[in-house]
């Protein structure tokens, strides 16, 4: 007796194999079946559609990490059902060896419930039509805690917590909640377009994004996902022969997508991803559609499930079709012969032939005020501004507004004009005014002076450009007062005046401001800048940054700053508009050095003082600004990052004018791919 329990205890420890308990494997198959929440939604509705259900409901929180509910009403589950459904390998999709063979429900597996069981927490409540009662069911960790009778519609309502509480390695690999939540949209687009007799209804954090209406009509299904422009756009196809019958509807060729994610395959209700198939869908478009656009598509195959394998991957999205050879020539014919139908490239004689019957409203010329003030460029003050005889004419009565005048355009007619005693106050100083535009930078919406980060890798930028070469250019024309056409050797050039100018100011200032004299002048009569109370006591503290810029102000009264004496590289005009300009930097970077101040400064200046749009210029001045931008260290681009110009070259204006077609087929007849 002492031999076989020594015999015994010596098996167990020299045995290496074991039989995994039955939570961890369930953990290691949701390592296959489960990658994201996607994952879940995916298994979760598959099993709803199976269960023959018309109306799917799925809510989520937080893309899904923190709660996934399907609602649906289909079948239901009996009371004695409903754990088993929690054990592995059980299913009600398959009986034998020989149904694997004629596989028609979406899932056969009996893995995706277990494994989404364990990890997380789950709560079923189920009901059939023929039990007394419903059942709930709550399992933690693949563990069920409990399983008793309720009150409860018939169908399935399955609700998710927490996923991938138990396995932080997987969760740790999620992407930001908008990606999960895109993955999540897919998966019900795809299944919306797969079963459009279905209802399904996408809620997230309380907000809509998915509905349909669930009539059993396709076409409505795509202008639930698409929109309705987009089904207005898309044609049907049938075409059919012994193993296959294939449906659904395509886009015209002048709608396409730079990517393939709009092209939807179905086998038997199933989404698939097959490459040999999408081949066969651009070999039917054939030459219309152009290289690098693909179409949206959403094609129904309906096919003897001997004909196909599902069972390849455990998403189930990879699917071997046999007689594939054949399926890929009927989808091609399906989508030549319905484009053969349609007039896509119309025959220009065709259409002179048949305009003494057709009656076309003719367009008319929309009225636009595109003679603007006109601008001059003096090359001694090195500036634009309005020509005398535009400031005294009258202009013409419209609706149209222009924008506020450049500040430096309103100098040259303003400074001559006596301040009143209003105005100024008393004689001994004058009150400083802030231009109401200090902060507002239309030209840049999108440039925030809050971002240090933006600001020193824009800094950095700038300090680290090259010297580029610029082309010759031909100066023939303006459109709308803001853009500026010419003519080189590579094609045709369109620059903005806006950006143009402010790169030209801005190495202009960049150089001037970074090397200036620390000498002061005195002021005959004293500038007062007001400021709010919090801005007074934090410009206060950050006075001696102030003063290593030149600024040197003093307190003066309430909340406000007296000005004596000012930096000799700042014009006496410039005054008001650069010291707030300052204390507003000052105020919104914290930290500021001499250097990068001045560079910031740089910037701010060439965008105020450059030409704004809406504003004409005569040939000279044109001409001439684009003689300084090719004078320029970096003429491509403005400081804050903004194209400078554009290029459409000889190849570009030539397949705009299809005198140049490429397509797939082409391209695949010398190799490229």
């Amino acid at each position: 007796m002492l031999y076989q329990r020594l015999e015994s205890v010596k098996n167990k420890i020299m045995t290496k194999i074991i039989e995994l308990p039955e939570v961890l494997a369930n953990q290691i198959a949701a390592g296959e079946v489960v990658e994201r929440p996607a994952s879940v939604v995916k298994e979760l509705v598959e099993n709803a559609i199976d269960a023959k259900s018309s109306q799917i409901t799925i809510e989520i929180e937080e893309s899904g990490l923190k709660m996934i509910q399907i609602t649906d009403n289909g079948e239901g589950m009996s009371h004695e059902d409903l754990p088993l459904s929690l054990r592995r390998h059980a299913t009600s999709k398959i009986k034998s060896q020989s149904d694997l063979f004629r596989i028609r429900t979406l899932g056969f597996r009996g893995e995706a419930l277990p494994s989404v069981a364990s990890i997380s927490k789950i709560t079923i409540k189920t009901a059939t039509k023929e039990a007394i009662h419903g059942s709930i069911l709550v399992a933690t960790g693949g563990k069920i805690e409990t399983l008793e009778p309720i009150s409860t519609p018939i169908g399935t309502k399955i609700k998710v917590e927490n996923l991938f509480y138990n396995t932080p390695a997987r969760l740790k690999y999620m992407k930001s909640l908008q990606a999960e939540l895109a993955h999540i949209v897919d998966v019900v687009n795809r299944l919306s377009l797969a079963h459009p007799e279905v209802a399904f209804t996408l809620i997230s954090d309380g907000r809509q994004l998915t509905q349909t209406s669930g009539t059993g009509d396709l076409r409505q299904a795509i202008a639930g996902i698409y929109g309705l422009n987009t089904a207005k756009k898309m044609i049907a196809i049938s075409n059919a022969d012994l193993d296959f019958e294939v449906s659904g509807y395509v886009s015209l060729p002048e709608l396409t997508r730079a990517n393939r994610n709009y092209m939807t395959i179905l086998i038997n209700g199933r989404y698939i991803k097959n490459f040999l198939l999408n081949r066969a869908i651009l070999d039917g478009y054939g030459s219309k559609l152009m290289v690098g656009r693909f179409p949206i598509v959403v094609i129904a195959i309906q096919l003897d499930p001997y004909l196909a394998d599902v069972n390849v991957h455990p998403t189930k999205q990879e699917v071997r079709i046999s007689k594939e050879r054949e399926l890929m020539a009927l989808i091609s014919a399906a989508i030549s012969e319905s484009l053969r139908e349609q007039d896509l490239i119309p025959d220009a004689l065709e259409n002179l032939a048949k305009s003494s019957t057709r009656h076309f409203s003719k367009p008319e010329q929309t009225q636009l005020p595109l003679q603007s003030r006109g601008l001059y460029y003096d090359p001694q003050k090195n500036d634009f501004f309005v020509k005398e005889s535009a400031v005294a004419e009258k202009m013409p009565e419209t609706d149209f507004h222009y924008g506020d005048v450049d500040n430096c355009v309103k100098v040259e007619k303003t400074e001559s004009l006596p301040h009143s005693e209003e105005d100024t106050g008393p004689s001994s100083v004058k009150h400083a005014s802030r231009p109401q535009d200090s902060l507002v930078n239309p030209d840049h919406p999108d440039f925030d002076l809050k971002n240090k980060q933006k600001l020193s890798q824009m800094l950095d930028r700038l300090e680290n450009e090259e010297k580029s070469v610029f082309p010759e250019l031909d100066y023939f024309g303006q459109m709308h007062g803001t853009y500026l056409f010419a003519q080189g050797k590579d094609g045709l050039f369109i620059i903005d005046q806006h950006a143009a100018q402010e790169r030209v100011k801005y190495e202009y200032y960049r150089d001037k401001i970074g090397d200036v004299d620390s000498s002061l002048q005195q002021l005959l009569v004293p500038y007062l800048f007001e400021f709010s109370g919090s801005d007074f006591i934090n410009l206060q503290e950050k006075m001696t940054l102030l003063n290593e810029v030149g600024i040197f102000l003093e307190v003066y009264g309430h909340n406000t700053f007296i000005l004596r004496e000012h930096p000799i590289w700042m014009k006496e005009e410039e005054i008001e508009s650069g010291v707030y300009e300052m204390c507003d930097m000052l105020l919104l970077t914290n930290e500021v050095s001499v250097k990068t101040y001045r560079a910031e400064l740089a910037i701010m200046m060439s965008c105020k003082r450059s030409i704004k749009a809406n504003h004409s210029l005569d040939d000279y001045s044109a001409r001439n600004l684009l003689l300084q931008l090719a004078q320029c260290q970096n003429p491509y681009n403005c400081p804050h990052g903004r194209p400078v110009l554009i290029n459409f070259s000889k190849a570009d204006m030539e397949k705009m004018f299809r005198r140049i077609q490429e397509n797939h087929t082409s391209l695949r007849e010398l190799g490229k791919y």
